[in-house]
C-alpha cells in the first residue's frame, strides 16, 4: 500500500520484501533521463542497496505522454514480461533507446531489444494484440493519482524524489531513509 493506493499488483519487484526501505521508480521507457538512470545509476543501487537487503525496489512502467514511441516501447516490454523476461527486456529497451526512439516504425523496438530468451513470434503477437494495454493503463492512472509530472520519479518510503539524480545524490537519499529506520521511536 502507498497511502490509499494499492501497488501490490502493479509493476515489477526486486529485492527482499522485508527490506527496511522501499524505492519505487515510476518511469517511461521512452524518457531519455529514465534510460540514463536505468543504465548508470540503478546498477549501483542494485549492487549496494537491493542485493544487500537494504532496499526493496519496485519499477512501475507508465506512459508519461509526449515521448516518441512511449506506448510502443511499454507494450513491447510488457509483452516480454508475459514471457518472464521483464528485466532483460527493460535492459535491452534502454540500451537501444537511441536507435528506436526516433523511428516511426515501432517494430525496431522489438528487434533491437528482445533478449535471446524471448520468443519473438509470441512477442510480436502479444504486441499486435494490445493485450497488455490495460496493465499499462492501471500504472499510468496510478502515476497520475500520485501527481507524477517528471520522469523518472521515485518514492522513497512514500517520499517523492524527482529526476535522474546522480548516484552520489541518490545514496544520500537512501542512506537518510535507512538512518530514519534505525532511529528508535520515543
Amino acid at each position: 500500500m502507498l497511502g490509499d493506493l494499492n501497488v501490490t499488483n502493479i509493476g515489477y519487484d526486486r529485492g527482499r520484501a522485508t527490506a527496511p526501505v522501499v524505492l519505487i521508480d515510476l518511469s517511461d521507457f521512452a524518457c531519455p533521463y529514465c534510460g540514463e538512470f536505468s543504465r548508470n545509476t540503478y546498477p549501483v543501487i542494485e549492487r549496494e542497496y537491493v542485493a544487500t537487503g537494504k532496499v526493496y525496489f519496485k519499477y512501475i512502467p507508465f506512459i508519461a505522454g509526449g515521448f516518441p514511441n512511449a506506448v510502443e516501447s511499454t507494450r513491447a516490454v510488457e509483452c516480454a514480461a508475459d514471457q518472464g523476461a521483464f528485466w532483460p527486456m527493460l535492459d535491452g529497451v534502454y540500451a537501444t533507446q537511441r536507435e528506436w526512439r526516433p523511428s516511426r516504425d515501432p517494430y525496431p523496438i522489438l528487434a533491437a531489444a528482445a533478449p535471446a530468451s524471448v520468443d519473438t513470434s509470441a512477442l510480436r503477437r502479444c504486441y499486435d494484440s494490445h493485450s497488455t494495454d490495460a496493465r499499462t493503463g492501471r500504472a499510468s492512472r496510478l502515476a497520475n493519482d500520485l501527481g507524477v509530472r517528471v520522469t523518472p520519479s521515485f518514492l522513497v518510503d512514500g517520499r517523492p524524489v524527482q529526476g535522474a539524480l546522480p548516484i552520489a545524490e541518490f545514496r544520500k537519499v537512501l542512506d537518510a531513509a535507512l538512518l530514519v529506520k534505525r532511529i528508535p521511536e520515543r
